[in-house]
């Protein structure tokens, strides 16, 4: 063999070897943007939960605010909380 064909075989081994790795970093670059996504989907829907226990909170707040009126109310307010009453529950 020649030194000629020695070094093309030699620069096309490690053009190879070279290929194997660039393939392997972009499935592992691949693998962690698709981690990334996951993580920013996984926050978002913790978000949207939080704001559905806050507003869940809210409107708990509220009822209770509801029953001690009507606890501290007499007859007369009895029809202007139950309009109040009627909001709590749409």
């Amino acid at each position: 063999m020649s030194l000629i064909d020695l070094l093309k075989e030699k620069v096309e081994k490690q053009m190879a070897a070279y290929d194997q790795q660039l393939e392997a970093a972009q499935a592992k670059a691949k693998a962690k943007k698709a981690q990334a996504e996951a993580d920013v989907a996984g926050a978002d829907l913790e978000e949207q939960f939080l704001t559905q226990v806050n507003d869940i909170k809210a409107k708990m707040a509220d009822g209770q605010s509801y029953l001690k009126e009507l606890a501290d109310a007499g007859e007369d307010k009895a029809e202007e909380i139950k309009a109040k009453a009627a909001n709590f529950f749409q």
